[in-house]
């Protein structure tokens, strides 16, 4: 009996540690959270609501190839953008869009408020600094703003909006081509 309980305090501890190396966020945040434009607070990704089962097929192989080989424990791979900002005005912070290849799950992280300085910030610094550090430019190159690959997870919720964990101990995600 000692030696059950002995395994699962050791499992509990081994999930708990698993679960520190993740920054948690809700999906489907909108860029504007003020509800005075929500016009601008739109992510149009093609909606696949409507689609085919064989279209939900493509998108669920579109995911399965945003994982490495032998990465087969549930995780999958989202991009996070980090936006350019006009010279004189890189101090100021800004949402950042992040969602995975198929992009059935997107959300928004937003900068803690002012406010709330000296609380936890959400994990928005600690992405910027991975982003700014490690990230590759966007499409428009360097005035396009910055984008870095994570490994994550999609947590279902039925009572709410999903969770979006994003790893943030382990390092970033293989470059992807999406």
């Amino acid at each position: 009996a000692g030696v059950k309980i002995a395994a699962s305090h050791l499992t509990c501890l081994h999930e708990k540690q698993d679960l520190e190396k993740y920054t948690h966020f809700f999906a489907d945040v909108p860029a504007d959270r003020s509800g005075s434009r929500p016009h601008q607070a739109l992510i149009n990704f093609n909606d696949n609501r409507n689609a085919t089962k064989w279209d939900r097929k493509k998108i669920s192989k579109a995911d399965s190839k945003s994982r490495s080989k032998g990465e087969d424990d549930g995780r999958e791979i989202f991009k996070i953008q980090l936006a350019a900002l006009p010279a004189g005005m890189e101090e100021v912070l800004t949402p950042m869009l992040l969602y995975n290849s198929a992009r059935t799950t997107k959300t928004f992280i937003h900068p803690p408020s002012p406010s709330d300085k000296d609380q936890d910030d959400g994990g928005y610094f600690t992405i910027k600094a991975m982003i700014t550090e490690s990230g590759t430019s966007g499409a428009l190159g360097a005035t396009g703003g910055q984008k870095s690959y994570f490994w994550g997870r999609v947590t279902e919720n039925k009572t709410g909006p999903n969770i979006i964990s994003i790893d943030t101990k382990t390092g970033l995600a293989p470059t992807q081509s999406w």
